[in-house]
């Protein structure tokens, strides 16, 4: 849509409109009539006994009932334009009769001297004239077929009398009526003004639904497309992530080592950008939950010291996290989360300098704070900055400095908390940036029973079940597992589960990719297996290299513990010996 055809309407177009808006009026203008004429009736009735008052009163609610009846027909259809235009001038005509039967009560009841009779229907005609301007000045023409033969008999029974004062009083209801008329056209013109701008506001909110269309759209396919390389990508990084944690477990001399190392943190590089993409699917899903409670602010400032203290190091910087007491209650992941991306984004954006992570009590919250000596961000780049895929340092798009997406997952999971973000910043000096969550007392925190140590159990002899339909990650997965001296079980469908499980002994774990050949999942493939042996309680892991946000959310419903590929060794050896813990 052009704003041409948005803005300028034809006469025929605009004349259908104020037809439209004049039939929306009718019962109104018809209750009006009858009960304006049965005041009237009464009156006349009253005065005159003339029992001409009530086959007036007789001829009104037959029209009006046939108008009535015409006003059903036109609400019974849809109406073309072409019909509209019918239907207004049919309501002329209609007026035009309402009009002359008014117009009658002048030459019925205006011949006698009454003066109280002239006064009451000189009232009652003026007032029904004006009255009806409001609703029938819509379509102006349907006011002139009304008011016209309402006043003007009155007008002439007055002037025919001859007398100075009632040829005075009829030039006077001639002007009245001209006035009127003058009035009726400018409402008209009033109510086309608002038409016009209701036609442009639909237009312009027709275009604003396109573009927003059009925007889902490309969003969506970009999701599509980014979850669809990310799946592809991760699959290969799944299986060269195994396969490096294998050869890093067995004896090397010192430059394989190295080799070893020195791809270890290439691979970690990738892995990392892809995690920002799965935090954006998660976060599209509506997968990441809200889990509030008390925490100590330093404990999660110890946890990030560990981690980011020698990434900043390696850089040529210093990092320092101001020792605090303060407490949060909030969600202590996404906490985590946000001030893992600022911190990350700190480090990368820093040439020379220094990182300072701190806190300070505000009212009944808690301002966490992130500063830098970076390259700061010119005041017109404040807000894009945390739309997706954003870098405004970065024109060789160098993958160390990530994707452009931290600061977009750092909004969204504010927004996801209800916490005030904000930033400040001045370029070539460096910026900060706060969020701000609500406080309490370390009273509140809530200490975790101290637990008798155990020793993980052995994995050795364990039967560990492997569903992938893919090779390369299948044989990684087997030779680590049986390299800690598990038995393994391959499956790549649900036909494999009657062939190749051997029926007295129950496997202790299961390892599911999500998505199969044939459209299968591994949750149909594990629900297979606990219906062979009739066993639900067997643990089960879905690793899944899948990041549309639909497929996590379908993975994250199927209620098994869900890992993202790529995995470490580490990982999940940690995570399988815990499991085998409490099984």
């Amino acid at each position: 849509m052009s704003n041409t055809d948005t803005i300028i309407m034809s006469e025929q177009q605009l004349q259908t409109e104020r037809i439209k808006v004049l039939y929306k009026q009718v019962s109104s203008i018809l209750l009006s009539n009858l009960l304006i004429a049965s005041l009237l009736t009464l009156f006349l009735y009253k005065y005159t006994s003339n029992i001409l008052s009530l086959y007036w009163m007789f001829v009104v609610v037959i029209v009006s009932i046939f108008r009535f009846i015409m006003l059903k027909r036109y609400d019974k259809h849809e109406q073309s334009d072409k019909d509209i235009l019918w239907w207004g001038w049919f309501f002329v005509v209609t007026a035009f009769i309402s009009g002359c039967v008014w117009g009658a009560t002048s030459f019925l009841f205006l011949q006698t001297d009454s003066l109280v009779i002239m006064l009451f229907l000189l009232m009652t005609l003026t007032g029904i004239t004006v009255g009806s301007s409001a609703s029938l000045s819509n379509f102006v023409w349907s006011y002139y077929a009304f008011a016209i033969p309402t006043i003007f008999p009155f007008a002439y029974v007055l002037a025919s009398k001859g007398k100075t004062d009632f040829i005075i009083l009829s030039i006077m209801l001639s002007v009245f009526l001209l006035l009127q008329i003058i009035i009726a056209r400018k409402n008209q013109k009033t109510l086309d003004n608002s038409i016009i701008l209701r036609n442009e506001n639909a237009g312009l909110i027709q275009q604003l639904k396109i573009k927003k269309e059009k925007a889902e759209l490309s969003s969506s396919a970009k999701t599509r497309f980014l979850a669809a390389a990310s799946h592809d990508l991760r699959q290969p990084l799944h299986a060269m992530s195994l396969f490096l944690d294998i050869l890093d477990e067995r004896n090397q001399d010192s430059e394989q080592a190295m080799i070893v190392d020195k791809i270890k943190k290439s691979s970690l590089s990738l892995e990392n950008l892809l995690e920002s993409l799965l935090d954006i699917s998660k976060l599209d899903a509506g997968i990441i939950s809200v889990n509030k409670k008390s925490f100590s602010i330093q404990k999660l400032f110890d946890v990030l010291t560990n981690e980011f203290n020698s990434i900043a190091i390696e850089k040529g910087l210093s990092i320092h996290f101001m020792p605090t007491s303060l407490c949060l209650n909030s969600d202590v992941q996404n906490v985590e989360r946000i001030l893992r991306n600022l911190i990350s984004n700190a480090i990368r954006y820093t040439k020379q300098g220094k990182i300072l992570i701190g806190c300070r009590r505000h009212s009944d919250s808690v301002l966490l704070s992130v500063y830098d000596t970076g390259v700061g961000i010119d005041e017109d780049k404040n807000k894009i900055i945390f739309e997706e895929f954003q870098q405004l340092d970065n024109p060789g798009r160098d993958r160390s400095k990530g994707l452009g997406l931290g600061l977009s997952i750092v909004n969204r999971l504010a927004e996801l908390l209800n916490a005030k973000l904000s930033m400040q910043s001045i370029p070539g000096k460096g910026s900060v940036f706060s969020i701000e969550l609500p406080r309490c007392s370390s009273k509140q925190i809530i200490q975790p029973d101290i637990a008798s140590v155990e020793t993980y159990p052995k994995l050795a002899e364990k039967i560990i079940v492997i569903i992938e339909d893919e090779e390369e990650i299948r044989n990684a997965l087997k030779l680590l597992l049986t390299g800690w001296g598990c038995k393994v079980l391959e499956l790549t469908s649900i036909k494999d589960v009657k062939q190749k499980l051997p029926l007295p002994y129950k496997p202790d774990m299961i390892l599911a990719d999500y998505r199969l050949q044939n459209y299968e999942t591994g949750v149909d493939v594990i629900h297979a297996i606990y219906d062979y042996y009739q066993d639900s309680n067997i643990p089960a892991i879905i690793i899944t290299g899948d990041t549309a946000p639909n497929r996590i959310k379908e993975a994250k419903e199927s209620g098994f513990q869900l890992l993202h590929k790529p995995v470490s060794g580490g990982k999940l050896r940690a995570l399988l010996n815990s499991i085998l813990l409490l099984k």
